[in-house]
């Protein structure tokens, strides 16, 4: 019989994107600028699904489904751009509904942690050194080499923070995060602040937004 303790949640993993920060409509708004360029129109759907993933494997699949032959140097450079355009357009500073979420967090002494596909200093540019030390651990996109829907981001954030998968929930706005929560064996909240609900079937849980944690965490601790 598994004891109740090994089922208990002692950690909330979260995704940063669209879930700690608004941040999406500028990420897909950049890329969209770079593709322009090159007289590609790249639809928003395709990118908010597919959030979650390292940058520069976004660009190689999308250069691909629209017959774009770039060199290394080529994509280097785009991705910085891409990069760039996102930084001057970005909105700063923790969503209010996750401010709240980090409190009680704090209150019910839960270990926390950020798990982004996107780089440090993107990271860094968007939260103030005061709100990164809200979070036990920060896992940014160079801390691993297989990117969501791998179960790995998920899984350095539970390494570090010395807590078990099963006792790791994760909270996620996109289908690749679902997936690397289900194989790295956390539960997961879906919340549908940047894609509808029936794109987010696979969570354990859906909810409209972080601020509903609170309630998850007394359904399964009834359980």
């Amino acid at each position: 019989m598994i004891d109740r303790q090994d089922r208990l949640i002692k950690a909330i993993l979260f995704d940063m994107d669209g879930v700690l920060i608004d941040s999406m409509p500028h990420h897909v708004s950049a890329w969209q600028q770079v593709f322009s360029e090159f007289g590609v129109e790249i639809p928003a759907r395709i990118l908010q699904e597919k959030e979650g993933e390292k940058a520069r494997i976004t660009m190689l699949r999308l250069a691909k489904e629209n017959g774009l032959d770039w060199d290394e140097d080529c994509i280097d450079e785009l991705i910085d751009k891409k990069r760039s355009i996102y930084r001057k357009n970005a909105p700063r500073g923790l969503r209010t509904a996750a401010k709240e979420v980090l409190q009680f967090c704090n209150d019910r002494n839960l270990k926390t942690a950020i798990v982004t596909g996107s780089v440090r200093r993107n990271l860094e540019w968007t939260l103030s050194e005061e709100e990164r030390s809200l979070f036990d651990v920060i896992i940014s996109s160079e801390l691993y080499s297989e990117s969501k829907p791998h179960p790995r981001p998920f899984l350095r954030a539970a390494d570090e923070l010395q807590v078990p998968p099963p006792n790791c929930l994760v909270i996620e706005n996109a289908p690749l995060g679902i997936k690397s929560a289900n194989a790295a064996k956390m539960t997961c909240m879906a919340i549908t602040t940047t894609l509808p609900e029936d794109e987010l079937r696979g969570a354990d849980y859906i909810r409209p937004d972080v601020n509903f944690l609170p309630e998850i965490i007394d359904i399964i601790e009834k359980q």
